[in-house]
């Protein structure tokens, strides 16, 4: 399990305490999903008033965190290199050899959690843990001690609720179950739209607008149309930017600015040729907004004073925008389908049920190309209306090995849902909640190792780890019994990628995928060379307890404001 530690363990000469100690942090988060309503009139809310009321002093270092959803590694490099960034390429400066910049650093082979999809990954991000360590599995996942499904970015469900309650009423801050980095840092912090914000000292929003509505219609993909998503999602992220530039001007300026991007991925979603599309849509949109920051920083003289962090959560896997490649509850071939078609009383798609609809077997969470597959011990639950006992487990072979011998047996023949067949790439699966999640291989379950030296999957990122990071700790139940990677990955055609939701787009993600997996991790100051940089970020990477990833983003920030 890897535990990002801290503290240098380098040479004293590159350890952080030996960086002039004028400067600060700015983060620019390269990847943040969806965004809500506002959550108050004037789009700010202070989270800890009092700590807000003294001015910090003008030569304390400072942190901003810009979080741009859904940009992946090599598109928001080829912006940077194409010359129409110019604030960003203007920051870093040329660029060298191994990712280092005249002021910069760009990690290589930095990976993010699975699923990779929003929320599971920002939480990761700013917490410093993984799902089965700080309790926010997906973007939707059900809760069998409490029998609560959660959506706080529906892709399957309609209900708007969790995405309204995700940024109202700090519903991931209620979720996690460890600190936050604002907590752990205990300076003062502000958030810009991002969802994990619990611990931060004031959270602003974009002024008053029907943005569950925008999500709603997206998951139930009646609002298309790539320019008009582009006119939405480039409002968004420019709106936010002012009303945080607002926030800086009447209280100063935090130790830590989050701001989050949510337009990348509103707009990648969308476009024809969406990873083109992304390329152009940072060069247009998100290097305006960052150069509005950095300017306004620049204009009060502590830019020399700042690092700057560009970092994303997940990148995207081009598919088909059409019906019989998307695997939702409704569709034939879908999960639903074939657990259904196996006997199984399935959990409605909906964030609530009535008293009529609570005596369900199984349940079903998507994440874009993963799927969680919840299940009752149905032996408590036999007749239709009886409401099955969920703080049991389910039986290993009458509910679990039955479930997954009909969904392999699905993908391979059509067997119970013709549709089904040739959809699903892996089926994971184990007998508890926490045990480690193993791979189906047509006769029985073997261990993520096992099955992958048997058959290589280059195009699968550090599959074990993450697996391990989903599954093993004291909330790994919340990934489910049984999890589904759908056929999604770039080593075959685009015609042969499906995903499991309820709207189609030209793109998704929430698979092992290298477009997907590999995330910025962009260190930047222009006071230090990029050699420095580079130091200080392999300072924070252990790598003794696994690859470089989107959880050192924590670990970064706390040690660059000497914490």
């Amino acid at each position: 399990m890897r535990q990002p530690s801290i503290a240098p363990s380098r040479p004293p000469a590159r350890r952080l305490t030996r960086i002039p100690f004028v400067l600060g942090a700015i983060i620019l988060c390269a990847s943040c999903s969806f965004i809500a309503h506002t959550v108050v009139s004037q789009g700010e809310r202070p989270l800890r008033p009092k700590l807000i009321a003294h001015p910090v002093p003008k030569q304390t270092p400072r942190v901003i965190v810009f979080c741009l959803d859904g940009a992946g590694y090599d598109q928001l490099m080829e912006a940077i290199r194409s010359g129409k960034a110019p604030h960003i390429a203007g920051l870093l400066g040329k660029e060298k050899s191994n990712g280092v910049f005249e002021h910069g650093f760009a990690a290589p082979h930095v990976i993010n959690v699975l699923p990779s999809s929003t929320v599971a990954d920002w939480s990761a991000s700013f917490t410093g843990k993984p799902p089965a360590l700080d309790g926010v599995p997906g973007d939707e996942w059900f809760d069998r001690q409490t029998k609560r499904f959660y959506a706080p970015v529906p892709v399957t469900v309609t209900d708007t609720g969790d995405f309204s309650a995700m940024l109202d009423d700090d519903l991931i801050g209620k979720l996690l179950k460890v600190p936050t980095v604002y907590e752990q840092l205990r300076r003062r912090a502000y958030v810009s739209m991002l969802m994990v914000y619990r611990g931060a000292n004031l959270f602003t929003t974009v002024s008053p607008t029907a943005f569950t509505d925008l999500v709603g219609s997206l998951v139930t993909g009646t609002l298309g149309g790539e320019g008009a998503l582009k006119s939405v999602s480039k409002t968004l992220d420019l709106d936010s930017t002012s009303k945080l530039l607002d926030a800086i001007n009447e209280h100063g300026v935090p130790r830590l600015q989050v701001v989050y991007f949510p337009g990348i991925d509103l707009y990648t979603h969308a476009a024809a040729d969406p990873l083109k599309a992304q390329v152009g849509y940072i060069e247009d949109y998100t290097d305006k907004a960052v150069g509005e920051v950095l300017g306004a920083y620049r204009k009060l003289g502590i830019l020399p004073l700042t690092y700057v962090i560009f970092i994303a959560d997940h990148g995207h896997t081009p598919v088909e925008d059409d019906d019989s490649h998307r695997r939702g509850p409704d569709d034939p071939g879908s999960p639903f389908a074939v657990l259904r078609a196996a006997g199984f009383r399935l959990r409605k798609a909906a964030l609530t049920l009535s008293a009529e609809e609570q005596d369900y077997q199984a349940v079903v969470a998507s994440q874009g190309f993963m799927a969680y597959v919840y299940l009752a011990d149905r032996s408590t639950c036999v007749a239709k209306g009886e409401i099955c006992d969920w703080e049991r487990r389910p039986r290993f072979k009458a509910d679990v090995m039955h479930a997954v011998r009909a969904l392999y047996r699905a993908n391979q023949d059509g067997d119970l849902a013709p549709q089904a067949k040739g959809t699903i790439d892996l089926i994971f699966a184990r007998n508890s909640g926490t045990a480690p999640f193993r791979i189906f291989d047509g006769r029985r379950l073997v261990s993520v190792d096992y099955y992958l030296k048997r058959h290589p999957r280059p195009d699968l990122v550090d599959l074990k780890q993450r697996m391990e990071w989903l599954g093993e700790g004291p909330y790994g139940y919340l990934a489910g019994d049984i999890v589904l990677l759908a056929k999604a990955s770039t080593a075959i055609a685009v015609g042969g990628r499906y995903y499991f939701a309820a709207a189609t787009h030209y793109s998704w993600h929430g698979s092992a995928n290298a477009d997907d997996s590999h995330v910025p991790l962009i260190l930047a100051s222009e006071e230090l060379p990029g050699e420095v940089l580079r130091h200080i970020v392999l300072d924070i990477q252990d790598a003794d307890a696994g690859p470089p990833s989107q959880m050192d983003l924590a670990p970064l920030v706390l040690a660059l404001l000497g914490r």
